[in-house]
C-alpha cells in the first residue's frame, strides 16, 4: 500500500496526469468548436431552404395567377396598351 501511496505522492505522476488532463480538455473544446461551427453552417442553410421554399411559393402563385384569362387581359391592357376589337384607347398626356 506504501508503493501505491508514494507512487501518487511523486510529482512525476502528477505531471503526467495533468498534462493528459490538459490534452483531453484541448481535444474535447477542440472538437465542441467545430461541432459549434458545423451547428452554425446547418442553420445557415436551413434558412436559405425557408427563403427559397417561400420564393418558390410565391413564384408558384405567379404562374397559377399567368394561367388565369383576366390576369392575362390585365397584363395586355396595362404594360402592352392593348384593346378589344371596337375600343378606343384613350390616354391622358403629363404635363
Amino acid at each position: 500500500m506504501s508503493t501505491v501511496k508514494s507512487l501518487f505522492e511523486s510529482k512525476i505522476v502528477w505531471a503526467i496526469i495533468l498534462l493528459l488532463v490538459f490534452y483531453v480538455t484541448f481535444v474535447f473544446s477542440e472538437k465542441y468548436a467545430q461541432i459549434l461551427e458545423v451547428k452554425s453552417y446547418i442553420f445557415d442553410l436551413e434558412q436559405e431552404i425557408k427563403g427559397l421554399e417561400e420564393d418558390n411559393r410565391v413564384l408558384a402563385e405567379k404562374k397559377e395567377l399567368l394561367n388565369t384569362d383576366s390576369y392575362v387581359e390585365k397584363i395586355a391592357r396595362e404594360e402592352l396598351d392593348l384593346v378589344k376589337p371596337n375600343e378606343i384607347l384613350y390616354k391622358g398626356i403629363k404635363n
